[in-house]
């Protein structure tokens, strides 16, 4: 199937220069300089896998043509301007590989409910300065039908992908999947802007790991008023985390802090590398969601109230912006 990938930046270049190797036809929109870049240089993955891809870019949406297959790996504060420029065809497939989950809700909006497959992607990397992508996890990209249960289309997205080497499952409980990342996502997002380091160290240090597992408790609540059946995928998870006892919960964060460190001692949240190069965070898309949520059930979050309000600061300081911009 034609794939049409939105932005070019570290997840979107790993999933569309791995299809592109494995013989499929994709496109990949990205914004200048990083368009020229990877017309002139081609798509360079380094760190779990090394090799160059070629892959077709484009700079207009409208310019990718029709496709079978929308990957969106923008940021989500650049979706409301590129998603109305899709030139997208009847039958069309969408899901986006954005954290949160407001992401499927953007997508609809612009190509409709029945077009779009919900999706949580446990990969990560970064572009680095030379403009090569250093991939560093990939773990999985589970995608499935937001209603539930199989289907022959997330089945067929999810091997296309497998077999180009990006690890990937059909989920038939995709909300749950999606909701259950959201949960330990917001933690990290948090602690990674407030203490500016990688994962492993704000995880293997109690007092961050304490305020860590404080938020993911508050993610558990906050995914129980919603009617959402937290997964507890490993011991780092807010299903996990909220389970057991305080201080057993901060020994769980502390013994996976010492895990990273020993496997992807680089991993950073996308908000870390984002503050680093000196750009807008996604705390309100994801933060601030997840804030607005709870006010709307009565809910009261106050570390996760405390840590947005940091962030925000936080934020809009290392990207000069106005304080209103960052947290508006």
């Amino acid at each position: 199937m034609k794939t049409v990938i939105l932005g070019g930046g570290a997840l979107g270049s790993i999933i569309g220069a791995h299809l592109h190797r494995a013989g499929n036809e994709v496109v990949i929109v990205a914004r200048e300089p990083r368009a020229s870049l990877l017309e002139r240089e081609g798509v360079r993955i380094t760190g779990l896998q090394e090799f160059v891809a070629r892959v077709p870019v484009v700079r207009d949406p409208a310019q990718a043509g029709e496709a079978d297959l929308y990957i969106n790996a923008l940021k989500t504060f650049q979706s409301a301007d590129v998603l109305p420029r899709l030139r997208a065809r009847p039958g069309a497939m969408a899901f986006s590989v954005q954290n949160g989950v407001y992401k499927n809700t953007e997508l609809a909006a612009v190509l409709g409910a029945e077009a779009v497959l919900g999706a949580m992607a446990m990969i990560s990397g970064e572009v680095l300065p030379d403009g090569a992508v250093r991939f560093t996890m990939n773990d999985s990209l589970q995608v499935g039908e937001q209603g539930g249960g199989a289907s022959e289309r997330s089945r067929a997205v999810a091997e296309m992908l497998e077999k180009s080497g990006v690890r990937t499952t059909a989920s038939s409980q995709i909300r749950s999947v999606e909701w259950s990342k959201y949960a330990i996502f917001v933690p990290s997002f948090c602690l990674a802007v407030i203490t500016r380091q990688e994962t492993h160290r704000f995880l293997q240090h109690e007092g961050t790991a304490r305020v860590t597992v404080a938020l993911a408790r508050e993610m558990a609540q906050l995914a129980k008023a919603e009617g959402i059946e937290l997964i507890a995928s490993g011991p780092f998870s807010a299903a996990a985390l909220a389970r057991v006892g305080f201080d057993e919960a901060v020994g769980m964060a502390r013994a996976f802090g010492d895990l990273l460190a020993a496997n992807a001692p680089r991993h950073k949240v996308s908000a870390l590398q984002d503050l680093e190069k000196g750009r807008r965070t996604e705390v309100d898309e994801i933060v601030g969601h997840a804030l607005r949520l709870a006010d709307g059930l009565g809910l009261d979050l106050p570390t996760l109230r405390t840590c947005h309000g940091l962030c925000s600061g936080i934020s809009a300081g290392v990207a000069g912006l106005p304080a209103a911009a960052a947290a508006a």
